[in-house]
């Protein structure tokens, strides 16, 4: 099982690198979105040795507010090929190529989540190499990998520590309460982390302390065995009640240590961050210092009032500029015309009936669709594995099945937020979830393909993901 287990993994990592590299080259320099701010902040820490101050959109480094992981971890990558103030091609392909190897987490982790929570089944292995594939082949990702921006380490720190949650949560009772305490600490720094790779990810933290109080709570209750279980154990009885009697140090509220640890660990590695935020700008999260910076951004107000400044031919009904909205942000998922401006663009010229390209168009919007049905229905598999758990009292493994479908669910309701207050019509938003949404994928695929052609779906699967990416790269890439 483990030499399978590395075998795919090496299969997954060829072909993300493979395509990240390919997509890394042709994707023009300096159009992903906001890719001179990102490398500006590199420079800044290069030349300054500190970290930028956030001073709006238009003084000093406009990404300044941005936590710092990407940023550290790219500057071993760049600063031999730093030149002062300008803007050098090595430079920004080696802090793109930074992006790839964090996206390569994102890849992994797609795979080993699929894989423990669908454990106990025969289609463990094809399940968890199409969820890998999707992570590795989808165009938002190699887009992501492709660019100088800290998105791709908001997607792998995320998986990580999605991945860790769920894992705790499926461990036996056997754990010792150090194991349990360092399994704690573990999803604090995890946490940590996703907050130092971007503010949005202070999503997992809540999640953290949900998944290990549970546990806890769990592991600190009595069990109850069957009459058959009693014979096993008859012999261990007096060793197994002594562990139970000795079994913490902190007899009057145990289940309430782990998430302390957590919390702490948390606090340890991402509290100096939020300290200084709420110095510099009297909010942990810098959100107010954000919204007051780019104020004068794109907001739907500008679309939807009649003195709007995009209003050109009038106010657009608000049902419309959802619909907008939503063709965009998948145009943007799929990669279809690269650069989120490019897919503004080319939407309109599909409105007009202008766009020479609409076949391509309409073969990748198709595979889009085909993927999104199969995330609905990997939903509501998450849910009904969720439900069966939860008739039998298994808290712990209902919240691991839930916890990719809930971090779905909290992306997105950052994203609607988010596009409250501004015109971000951007899928790269959604990243964060992005190993969530392979696994919720490869399980609604699996979901309605029979027992015996696990092994094609997969390759069906992959071979259209593929597809997908080299359309893309062929087709749009370049723009």
């Amino acid at each position: 099982m483990r030499r399978k287990v590395f075998l795919f993994l090496t299969v997954l990592l060829a072909l993300h690198f493979t395509a990240s590299v390919a997509y890394l080259f042709r994707f023009p320099a300096w159009r992903a979105p906001d890719e001179g701010a990102h490398f500006a902040y590199i420079q800044h820490l290069h030349q300054t040795g500190r970290l930028p101050i956030f001073l709006g959109k238009y003084e000093g480094t406009y990404e300044a507010h941005q936590p710092p992981l990407y940023y550290l971890t790219a500057l071993p990558f760049v600063f031999p090929s730093l030149k002062g103030d300008k803007q050098n091609l090595t430079a920004l392909y080696l802090a793109r190529f930074a992006s790839t190897l964090w996206g390569a987490f994102v890849v992994v982790a797609a795979f080993l989540l699929t894989l423990r929570l669908r454990n106990n089944e025969q289609t463990a292995i094809p399940i968890a190499l199409l969820s890998g594939a999707f992570a590795a082949l989808l165009p938002v990702h190699l887009l992501v990998c492709a660019s100088a921006g800290n998105d791709s380490t908001a997607g792998a720190t995320s998986a990580m520590a999605l991945l860790w949650l769920c894992h705790i949560c499926l461990l036996g009772q056997e754990r010792t309460e150090r194991q349990r305490l360092l399994d704690a600490a573990i999803a604090g720094i995890l946490s940590g982390m996703s907050l130092l790779a971007k503010s949005s990810n202070i999503v997992l933290l809540p999640l953290s302390l949900i998944a290990v109080a549970l546990k806890s709570v769990r592991e600190n209750q009595p069990s109850d065995f069957s009459a058959s279980d009693k014979k096993k154990r008859k012999v261990s009885k007096q060793p197994a009640q002594k562990s139970a009697q000795t079994r913490s140090p902190f007899p009057a509220l145990p289940f309430l240590l782990p998430p302390a640890i957590a919390l702490f660990t948390f606090a340890f590695t991402a509290g100096w961050w939020l300290w200084r935020n709420a110095t510099l700008y009297g909010d942990p999260l810098a959100i107010q210092a954000f919204l007051e910076g780019f104020k004068d951004s794109p907001k739907p107000s500008d679309f939807l009032e009649p003195e709007g400044r995009y209003a050109k031919y009038g106010a657009m009904p608000l049902t419309t500029y959802i619909m907008w909205v939503a063709q965009i942000t998948l145009f943007t998922w799929l990669g279809i015309y690269g650069e989120p401006n490019e897919a503004v663009k080319g939407l309109a010229r599909l409105f007009e009936g202008a766009e020479p390209n609409w076949g391509w168009v309409l073969i990748a919007t198709l595979i889009g669709i085909f993927a999104l049905v199969a995330i609905a229905l990997g939903c509501i598999e998450s849910c009904r594995s969720c439900v069966n758990a939860l008739k039998q009292k298994q808290w712990h493994v209902a919240l691991a099945h839930a916890l990719p479908f809930v971090l779905l669910l909290l992306v997105f309701a950052e994203f609607v937020q988010f596009n409250r207050h501004f015109f971000q019509a951007q899928a790269r938003y959604f990243y964060p979830a992005h190993a969530a949404t392979a696994h919720l994928f490869a399980i609604g695929i699996f979901r309605v393909v029979p027992k015996k052609g696990e092994w094609h779906a997969t390759l069906i699967g992959a071979t259209l993901l593929a597809s997908l990416a080299w359309l893309v790269w062929w087709k749009w890439a370049a723009l």
